[in-house]
């Protein structure tokens, strides 16, 4: 049995790159079989198969106007009434990806769907290679099978949600950061700032990293002065600026308000602000705080004509409607502001599911429509890995890799729900994360917990 194992053990370490796109390819294949069989497309909203709605809605429609030469406006305003109205209701990169399909024929919700699952293959195969290069053949293996069977990550893809393609370029933020760790030059730090901006491009939360992975790496910089430190950091943040300049300055030459990487923060924020979300049952979870609140009056006072039916109805500019629903939504938190800590925390807990996990569970597949089966598995699979990351993390830090780059993860999700609301798929990075971790975690009791295999190198990438 020994010789077989540590004939296994060399073979995969001969092959690892091969094993690990082949794992990518299965988990692929997985995807596709949930999109074509597991939950298909239709439009009566049955609980067996997959109905667009909500930001999928959003994403989906608004590929297939900019494939047509509409750039960048409402969908449901378009389709609806004809009216073209501008919008910047999420980070551009998400619906230019899908565009580019649409534009090659692919525009279909099933072949958005299809084409999505691309993400997650690159997900699975550039994590594993990640993991392989901290941690040896074997952890990276590891990894890129947890990966392709998270349900946490491939459920992202066949929802046309955003998260899909952000995860692979959190992984290539990690990659960055790593690149940077090993060698600490200007040219590599401005590729991190870089690529977190592209990152940010696909979810605008990623811009948090700046603070927490990239301050805290360049400023724990040994051998080097603070001149130095401070010069590195301003670079990161030229990079940053010059990615995402074109999209900011597009938007403020379009839009009445300030406008920076989305139009509707406010809107966001307004989900969290009410009776409803601060406390019950759904605590820390969002709510219809608009309609809660009875604010229909205020908002056609302020924007007149704006709650009017059919063609004499009012359109307003879409960062004007933000700027009503981000006044009245800090004007309810500065209300309550006593209660905002444990408000907070109710958010914090409920995206780490440590709060309501069993509501936040139902929530997920009664609200976010992310069906139960996979939800359940994949909050099991989340609390597996718990015990694992946190012994990953240690042998990553008795071998001397940086955790900087892996540990962002957590305050950077934190802050994002503690300022709108608790979400399982905000936790996306925090995932990516922990299953790095935790195939570091996987390969270290594989090989100290088997006395009778021989010991074979396996962290030598």
């Amino acid at each position: 049995m020994a010789d077989m194992t540590s004939r296994l053990r060399q073979l995969l370490r001969a092959r690892a790159v091969q094993t690990i796109i082949g794992v990518g390819l299965a988990g692929w294949f997985l995807r596709i079989a949930a999109v074509l069989w597991y939950r298909p497309t239709c439009t009566t909203g049955a609980a067996d198969c997959y109905t667009l709605a909500g930001d999928a809605y959003y994403h989906h429609h608004q590929a297939d106007l900019i494939s047509k030469g509409h750039w960048f406006i409402e969908p449901n305003e378009y389709i609806a009434n004809g009216h073209i109205v501008d919008s910047a209701g999420d980070p551009p990169l998400y619906a230019l990806y899908l565009a580019f399909w649409s534009r090659l024929g692919l525009d279909g919700v099933t072949e958005h769907r299809l084409v999505s699952t691309l993400a997650g293959f690159a997900l699975i195969v550039s994590l594993g290679l990640l993991v392989r290069r901290l941690a040896g053949d074997l952890a990276g293996i590891i990894a890129a099978v947890l990966a392709a069977l998270h349900p946490l990550m491939w459920i992202n893809d066949m929802m046309l949600l955003s998260e899909g393609l952000y995860q692979p370029l959190i992984v290539a933020v990690l990659w960055a950061a790593y690149a940077w760790i090993e060698k600490p030059t200007t040219r590599r730090i401005a590729v991190l700032g870089a690529v977190i901006s592209v990152a940010a491009l696909t979810r605008a939360e990623a811009l948090a990293l700046s603070g927490f992975m990239v301050v805290p790496l360049v400023w724990w910089l040994s051998d080097v002065d603070r001149r130095e430190k401070l010069r590195q950091i301003v670079v990161c943040g030229s990079a940053m600026l010059v990615v995402l300049a074109p999209w900011v300055i597009y938007n403020n030459l379009r839009f009445e308000d300030p406008v920076t990487l989305s139009a509707v923060p406010g809107t966001v924020m307004m989900a969290g602000s009410c009776d409803e979300a601060w406390g019950g049952e759904a605590m820390g979870f969002w709510a219809l705080c608009f309609d809660a609140r009875e604010l229909w009056d205020e908002f056609e006072a302020e924007l007149p004509g704006s709650t009017l039916r059919g063609e004499s109805r009012v359109v307003y500019d879409e960062s004007v409607r933000d700027s009503f629903n981000r006044k009245y939504a800090l004007e309810y938190t500065v209300e309550n502001w006593e209660r905002f800590g444990i408000v907070a925390a109710a958010r914090m807990g409920r995206s780490l599911e440590l709060f309501k996990p069993g509501h936040s569970l139902r929530l997920n597949y009664q609200v976010e429509g992310r069906w139960e089966e996979p939800s359940a598995f994949g909050l099991g699979f989340y609390y597996a890995l718990l015990p694992l990351t946190i012994i990953g993390g240690m042998v990553l830090w008795q071998r001397g890799v940086r955790l900087t780059p892996l540990l962002a993860m957590w305050p950077t999700i934190m802050l994002a729900s503690a300022i709108t609301f608790g979400l399982t798929r905000y936790r996306v990075p925090i995932d990516i994360a922990m299953i790095a971790m935790s195939a570091v975690a996987v390969s270290w009791l594989i090989e100290h917990l088997r006395p009778d295999v021989e010991a074979d190198n396996w962290d030598d990438p």
